[in-house]
């Protein structure tokens, strides 16, 4: 609205000495009349016609933003795809969880499990051990050592005499095969057997 008076008076030719005012000649204040009605007329007109384009220029702006049927169609579509992949993605997730929790479980089972076996071989070594140590302590068995101790001495000394006879009757027992392995079996210590 203010652009109004801007344009009268850039159309409004300047003064040349004050003539053309309300007290100039009657023909120049008619034609300022005449000319200041087509003004006005002017600037309405262009004021209707800028209105008139601000109305096209908004419903084509309406009309941009206005969704062809098509257009819905596709959205629908690309909603509900959408709302399929996420229940989809939901229950793979579901059954992922599902399977971590039976691997768990398994894991679970299997680690008592193991617990128990260990348990069971460590009582089962308890046990053995306890068993040796009767066995050990068992006067039998201090018996059977006595006697193998006995037979391991009996055995060394017969070894030796074995050994002297050898050297003493002064046969080379090196050339003889027989002799040598007889010689070299009897230097062999029977606590090592």
């Amino acid at each position: 609205m203010e652009e109004q008076p801007q344009m009268q008076d850039a159309d409004e030719p300047a003064d040349s000495g004050g003539e053309g005012r309300a007290g100039g000649p009657p023909q120049v204040a008619g034609a300022q009349a005449a000319c200041s009605e087509d003004r006005m007329t002017l600037l309405l007109r262009l004021r209707a016609q800028t209105k008139q384009q601000l109305l096209e220029y908004k419903s084509m702006v309406d009309a941009s933003e206005e969704k062809t049927p098509e257009q819905i169609m596709q959205e629908k579509q690309i909603e509900a795809k959408i709302e399929d992949l996420e229940n989809e993605i939901e229950e793979e997730s579901w059954d992922l969880e599902e399977k971590l929790l039976d691997i768990r479980k398994k894991r679970l089972q299997l680690k008592q499990a193991s617990e128990s076996k260990l348990l069971e071989i460590q009582t089962e070594k308890n046990k053995q051990k306890i068993d040796l140590d009767s066995m050990e302590n068992s006067e039998r068995i201090k018996i059977i050592r006595q006697n193998l101790q006995m037979e391991i001495k009996i055995t060394t000394v017969i070894q030796h005499v074995f050994q002297n006879l050898i050297l003493g009757s002064k046969v080379n027992w090196a050339e003889d095969p027989a002799l040598k392995e007889i010689v070299l079996q009897l230097e062999k210590n029977v606590d090592m057997m």
